[in-house]
């Protein structure tokens, strides 16, 4: 009964997560947020206009192959959210915020939940990178993606 009420975006990242099996994933991409000089908080899933749903989903699957690659970014990061996960003995999750220019290229990046090496690498990785399409002329941003670690099947 409770997967009827997950919204169509929860359910996607649930199914990509399932159909990738391992390295970091985006469990769940979240409406983009208010301008960067309101507070942190963002626009529940519920009621959202679908190009902006269709446009988070296109972003998260991007930003799951750019951190599953085989690069020292990525490497870096999954070390050290293992270690974490070991440590906490939980799956570890930080947020990515990412402002997305007109021409579908990310232009920030910011990171919680994750220290401040990790966040620099990420900046790093991220910047410049094109999406592979412009964001709805009307959607809001940050866009917000909560990722995670899921383990090598």
């Amino acid at each position: 009964m409770s997967k009827q009420k997950r919204s169509p975006l929860a359910r996607l990242a649930g199914a990509l997560a399932k159909w990738l099996g391992s390295g970091i994933v985006a469990t769940g991409a979240l409406l983009p947020g208010p301008a960067p000089t309101q507070a942190a908080a963002y626009r529940s899933l519920e009621g959202a206009p679908a190009a902006w749903l269709n446009y988070a989903s296109l972003v998260q699957r991007r930003v799951q192959d750019w951190l599953g690659q085989d690069d020292e970014p990525g490497r870096r990061l999954r070390a050290s959210l293992e270690a974490r996960s070991q440590q906490q003995g939980a799956t570890p999750s930080f947020i990515a915020r990412l402002w997305i220019l007109a021409n579908g290229k990310i232009e920030r990046a910011d990171f919680e939940g994750i220290d401040v090496a990790e966040a620099v690498a990420l900046r790093a990785l991220f910047a410049g990178r094109d999406v592979g399409a412009p964001p709805p002329a009307d959607m809001s941003q940050p866009l917000h993606l909560k990722l995670s670690l899921r383990g090598q099947n």
